[in-house]
């Protein structure tokens, strides 16, 4: 078969989803009308540009009515994706004057680059970092958290579920810890891979900052939502405008944010596709794999939580940066982890930040199911999957049997 005619296969949801069609007839829509929306700042006092400042408002007002949150207790900012949240979260709490002497923050071991980056950044201006490692079930507990935790420690930052291993840490249960026994302490979450794939709830647990992207439900990249506590005194690091309340100066991304109302109709949709049918065929992708290949192991499947879609298989002893290009070939689309750390040679500091064999982190692919997977297609990508297995070298359970003689002892 010809790749041309050969089916793709799409199993990188957690890189990003790709365009709904919802959002995608919206958008065509909206600029097919561009005679009337052709003014896109919503800065500007004339009546074309306040008929795009309704739009961004209306989003904004969308998102507090979705998440259960009022302007009284949280504030909505827009910003060019989740990475720039996180940076904000991060750098935020160490620009104040009265931080001197207190600066010292607690995070994980596991967390996404855009975040563990600029950690690296604040030890080397002098911020102690301390970093929880996971445990035996690849979990944050809150035990470790409580334990990390101290009066002069002036940010928590945890990921809510991790992008690469799937594993759903107790984020509500240990801000609620956290901020009774350290009320001092500023809490933030990336909630990237959570809110996109599970049913949340806000309310039910203090936070100072937390980070949405909406191209992980079918939205368009490029922009990004962070949600800020009220009682901040916040001050952007950047200057130059007044937008966003000051907090993110810069003409706000228009046709970005206006993506985000349509894909926020349709993700509890996504998620119960995901709680129902993709848990099913996650399980029974892991299931097929280990039953052929007794060497593979599923990175988080001791966890007692986990995301429904995400699958971190770890093939020891063979690198699988070809098996990526080998399985594109074949027509799956997946990885060896985070997109933003694709092109590093290590593989990615998440695994390295686990209790694994240093090479693990060259050792895994990620396998990450879209919430429209369809049953039927399962056969398809395990054939594939098998076939390029096999060519790399991964020994089968046959092959192992073969190896062993009667009396259990290797030939």
């Amino acid at each position: 078969m010809s790749l041309k005619s050969q089916k793709r296969l799409y199993l990188d949801a957690n890189a990003t989803y790709g365009l709904l069609p919802e959002v995608a007839n919206f958008l065509t829509q909206f600029l097919e009308n561009i005679q009337d929306n052709q003014y896109l700042n919503p800065s500007s006092i004339h009546c074309e540009g306040q008929r795009v400042r309704a739009l961004v408002d209306e989003t904004r007002s969308q998102l507090y009515d979705v998440l259960h949150l009022t302007e009284s207790t949280h504030r909505i900012f827009f910003t060019s994706g989740a990475t720039e949240g996180n940076n904000q979260a991060l750098v935020y709490p160490f620009r104040e004057r009265e931080t001197q002497g207190v600066r010292r923050l607690v995070s994980s071991s596991v967390e996404h680059s855009s975040v563990e980056e600029p950690l690296r950044r604040l030890e080397e201006e002098g911020v102690e970092v301390v970093r929880i490692r996971p445990d035996e079930s690849e979990e944050l507990s809150v035990e470790s958290v409580l334990s990390a935790m101290n009066e002069n420690t002036r940010l928590l930052s945890l990921m809510w579920a991790n992008n690469e291993t799937g594993v759903i840490h107790p984020i509500p249960e240990i801000f609620q810890r956290v901020k009774r026994e350290f009320p001092q302490c500023i809490l933030h979450t990336d909630a990237v891979q959570m809110f996109s794939k599970e049913h949340i709830d806000l309310t039910a647990f203090p936070f100072d900052f937390l980070t949405i992207a909406p191209h992980k439900f079918g939205g368009l990249p490029g922009v990004g939502i962070t949600i800020a506590s009220s009682a901040l005194g916040l001050q952007s690091f950047l200057v130059g405008g007044a937008q966003e309340l000051k907090w993110r100066p810069g003409t706000e991304n228009v046709l970005g944010i206006a993506s985000i109302g349509p894909a926020l109709q349709m993700l509890p949709h996504l998620r119960e596709e995901y709680a129902q049918s993709i848990s099913q065929i996650r399980n029974a992708f892991e299931d097929a794999i280990l039953a052929r290949y007794p060497s593979a192991q599923i990175i988080g499947m001791k966890a007692a939580h986990r995301l429904s879609n995400t699958s971190l298989v770890y093939l020891p002893g063979t690198s699988t940066e070809d098996l990526v290009v080998a399985l594109d070939l074949e027509g799956v689309a997946c990885s060896r982890g985070s997109a933003c750390s694709s092109g590093k040679q290590l593989g990615s500091h998440v695994l390295g930040g686990m209790s694994l064999p240093e090479s693990a982190p060259r050792e895994v692919l990620r396998f990450s199911f879209r919430s429209d997977f369809k049953k039927d297609d399962l056969k398809t990508v395990l054939e594939r999957v098998f076939l390029c297995f096999d060519r790399s070298g991964v020994a089968t359970m046959e092959q192992e049997s073969a190896t062993i003689s009667p009396s259990g002892e290797a030939r």
